[in-house]
């Protein structure tokens, strides 16, 4: 009897084990899906949020025209000002414009011409001094002699709105100042019409009074959430932008039946499967502190995109850059804060290019780009020039604003050389210190 409880002892311990491996192999395939929708999801609100910011800036751009020329106006004609001659240009002006309420010139701090008088009469003759809610902006605008956008706020007048005041100095005196009120719901709806997209949610809130304004207050406190900032005139406002994909992750309900159904060929799969999580871990291909592709991964797409250029007659182009006073940054604000340099960099690059290109880190604060189908230097330099404008927009790094530039070196392959990817390599190292050596945020084309 004992050979026989020998043998079923051991095909149970054999049953255990695929059991146990089948459930290991579930558990770290459903982890990696999750990361990399996450991922993912992430990245496309990045993409939406920098869409959404692009669109309001250029509405409200539109708006602050208005002050720049009636400033002008004043600065040329302030001896010969007349009630009737103001009004009638404050007519014109808020005729040719949208979403604005009305407008106002205050003279000294008294607010003396208002257009339209219907509905305004309120504030007509106030001195924002005596207006404890609207004095430290008017207060700030002149004192920074820029214009300041305040709000959204509650006006005096009735309903709600934002306020844009330009200060008007005359032969370097302050004389007064302009005051455009934004209907708050019409400037947005216009700037965000033709960018709508069920698959986002979005909320705006001032930054510093946390004020939201737009969307669901919620968002800012929930998980998974994209924030961004963006600047206002002498103003920041801050952005939470929810993938709506984040909530549709695989569930484990099929675990169970995929478990007996792996259970006949654990032995195998489970092999496999270990080696290719370990080939595709963050030791391996993976930056572990960015999430990119590391040297490893880059040598192989690298082979890759060379081979299929040199057969399908094809160029690419090969972008080397890194981070303009890096230690820097570090030596001010600590390693810890560099780190999260790194990944909100990261972060801008990936979200900012096509998916068939691959960003790499390489180590530190450089970066490899592989862009591919490039049809001439111009391409490749286009490219170039829309990573460094997206880091002209300082970042937040634990409550530190840090104003991050890059270095870049180009070149590009064509299939028709006999260059080698080490040279290639060589050629982007040597005009990314070009592009250092002739002062740093900006780039540099081997030629």
């Amino acid at each position: 009897m004992r050979p026989k409880l020998s043998q079923t002892f051991k095909s149970q311990l054999i049953a255990a084990f695929a059991a146990m491996l089948a459930f290991l192999f579930w558990h770290f395939l459903l982890d990696y899906q999750r990361q990399k929708a996450e991922g993912e999801a992430y990245l496309e609100a990045a993409s939406y949020g920098s869409l959404l910011r692009a669109e309001l800036d250029r509405e409200l751009n539109s708006l602050l025209f208005i002050s720049n020329g009636l400033s002008s106006f004043i600065k040329v004609y302030r001896n010969e000002l007349e009630h009737e001659k103001m009004q009638a240009i404050l007519a014109d002006l808020w005729s040719n414009a949208h979403h604005v309420r009305n407008l106002a010139v205050a003279v000294n701090y008294k607010l003396t011409y208002v257009y339209p008088e219907k509905g305004n009469e309120q504030i007509i003759g106030i001195d924002y001094r005596e207006v404890a809610s609207q004095w430290p902006k008017v207060k700030l605008a002149i004192d920074s002699r820029q214009g300041v956008l305040d709000g959204p706020l509650d006006l005096i007048q009735g309903g709600n709105g934002m306020i844009y005041r330009f200060p008007i100095f005359v032969d370097g005196h302050y004389w007064g100042i302009m005051s455009t009120v934004i209907d708050t719901h019409s400037f947005l709806q216009a700037a965000f019409q033709n960018v709508q997209n069920p698959q986002f949610s979005f909320a705006i809130r001032t930054a510093d009074q946390k004020r939201v304004f737009h969307g669901d207050a919620a968002l800012f406190s929930q998980k998974n959430i994209f924030i961004q900032q963006s600047e206002v005139p002498n103003g920041k406002w801050e952005w939470a932008i929810e993938n709506k994909k984040s909530h549709d992750l695989p569930g484990r309900s099929l675990g169970i039946v995929l478990s007996v159904l792996l259970s006949l060929l654990v032995g195998g799969i489970a092999y496999f499967f270990a080696q290719e999580r370990y080939y595709l871990s963050e030791g391996a291909l993976m930056d572990s502190l960015t999430g990119l592709p590391n040297r490893r991964l880059l040598e192989s797409r690298l082979n890759y995109a060379h081979s299929e250029a040199k057969r399908d007659h094809k160029r690419f182009g090969l972008m080397a850059l890194d981070v303009d006073h890096f230690k820097a940054i570090n030596d001010q604000y600590g390693h810890d804060v560099g780190d999260e340099v790194i990944k909100a960099v990261a972060v801008r690059l990936k979200s900012n290019i096509r998916d068939m290109d691959t960003v790499s880190r390489l180590g530190g604060d450089e970066f490899v780009i592989v862009v591919k189908d490039q049809l001439s230097e111009q391409g490749l330099v286009k490219v170039a020039t829309k990573l460094l404008d997206i880091f002209n927009v300082p970042m937040l790094i634990n409550d530190h604003e840090i104003a991050v530039h890059l270095s870049v070196g180009l070149t590009l392959y064509d299939p028709l050389s006999d260059v080698t990817l080490k040279q290639l390599l060589k050629q982007a190292d040597m005009a990314l210190y070009q592009a250092k050596h002739t002062g740093r945020n900006t780039y540099s084309l081997w030629k």
